[in-house]
């Protein structure tokens, strides 16, 4: 019985070509003028408080209450008004665990909202936690003025002042 080998040597032949035909199609995108990034990094997963917020951007105002309660995007207990000459922050109370180690805010902002949510890290080595809430504050830095921008909970897309 004889073997054909005409499969096998058009599988070779593409194996050779296919990289240098990727590299002449992005030689000509490349030569067409319009800026096109090229990286072999995969994208970047987008975190459950990005995905809200560009949820509530788009829905906004009518945003249904998130499902569930997840340490990385917790509901804030309250914010604050920033003080006068400073509306570039604005200060929140993270409600999180009392054996978390750590805890903050996350913040994405748009030209007509602000979108703020608490986050916290457990203490894997405590021995016994309780379920108790403790609360604290967390300063948020704002690319721009506050102004008249709408601040928005992630968590419970309810607007937090008013």
């Amino acid at each position: 019985m004889r073997r054909s080998t005409t499969g096998t040597t058009r599988r070779r032949a593409a194996l050779v070509l296919a990289p240098a035909m990727a590299a002449v199609a992005l030689t000509a995108t490349a030569c067409g003028g319009s800026e096109q990034t090229v990286s072999s990094e995969p994208p970047e997963k987008q975190t459950r408080f990005e995905k809200r917020a560009a949820q509530i951007e788009q829905e906004w105002p009518k945003v249904d209450k998130t499902k569930g309660r997840h340490r990385d995007m917790l509901p804030l207990e309250a914010a604050q008004r920033p003080v006068k000459g400073k509306e570039t922050s604005l200060t929140v109370t993270v409600g999180h665990g009392g054996c978390d180690t750590k805890y903050g805010a996350h913040v994405h902002e748009t030209d007509k909202l602000v979108i703020v949510s608490g986050w916290s890290k457990e203490d894997k080595k405590a021995d016994f936690c309780t379920k108790q809430l403790v609360t604290d504050k967390s300063k948020v830095e704002l690319k721009s003025e506050l102004g008249k921008r709408t601040v928005v909970d992630a968590a419970t897309g309810k607007k937090l002042l008013s």
